[in-house]
């Protein structure tokens, strides 16, 4: 039976493998790591360990047959140093049990249907030339925005190995603990009875984490050393 852990790292490859498609790149499964043979997407990596197992020399592979400029360590339990690789960031992956009995939340959040209002959303988050109007026909994607008087934020939500995994979250003039209360209850009602998985590293770790969600387990994102 697989971890929780387990099914976040998934969702995660799998999202990754969304955004590489949207991008015309294609991914290659192996048996403990998903990886590219060309460059990934901006903010992206190359390299993604998808079991705890994953070894040194299954890294290398993608490392001697593509452009590896960044591998995240979904377990957080390789050196990858004698590789030529630093430490770019420790994060920890986060769960929320889905919420079965809950108040109404505002309605000023709304699932993104067109392109006027993507840019709109891509504009607030810095992300024009990574998140493209392609995943507006994904059926397992969902992007989300709110608009206040105050702000704008949004996340996205993908549908995968049982669960929901959020990811792009970001806040603008909206009170960020709120968003990460609201985020459980809008997936609630859209993904009924799902566990929702993502992961988070700093200050909005702590904010995560106080609003509810859970901290399973460490992972780490390497990229490759200026020599």
């Amino acid at each position: 039976m697989r971890s929780k852990i387990d099914l976040a790292v998934l969702n995660n490859i799998a999202w990754c493998q969304i955004i590489c498609i949207t991008h015309g790149i294609v991914g290659i499964s192996k048996k403990n790591i998903w990886g590219l043979h060309s460059k990934a997407p901006t903010f992206y990596p190359e390299v993604i360990t998808s079991d705890k197992r994953a070894t040194i020399e299954e890294v290398k592979y993608f490392i001697e047959n593509g452009k590896v400029s960044s591998i995240k360590d979904s377990y957080a339990n390789l050196n990858l140093t004698p590789l030529g690789f630093d430490i770019l960031f420790e994060a920890e992956w986060i769960v929320h049990e889905p919420i079965l009995d809950f108040e109404p939340i505002q309605t000023n959040w709304r699932i993104i249907t067109t392109e006027k209002d993507l840019k709109k959303w891509n504009g607030a988050s810095e992300l024009e030339n990574v998140i493209k109007s392609e995943l507006l026909k994904q059926q397992n994607v969902k992007i989300f925005i709110c608009e206040t008087k105050d702000g704008i934020s949004g996340f996205i939500a993908n549908l995968s190995e049982g669960v929901v995994g959020i990811s792009n979250v970001f806040s603008i003039g909206y009170e960020e603990k709120k968003l990460w209360r609201d985020i459980p209850k809008i997936i609630s009602k859209e993904f009924p009875k799902l566990s929702m998985v993502g992961y988070e590293h700093n200050s909005s770790l702590i904010v995560a984490k106080s609003s509810g969600w859970e901290a399973i387990g460490p992972l780490r994102v390497w990229i490759k050393l200026n020599k």
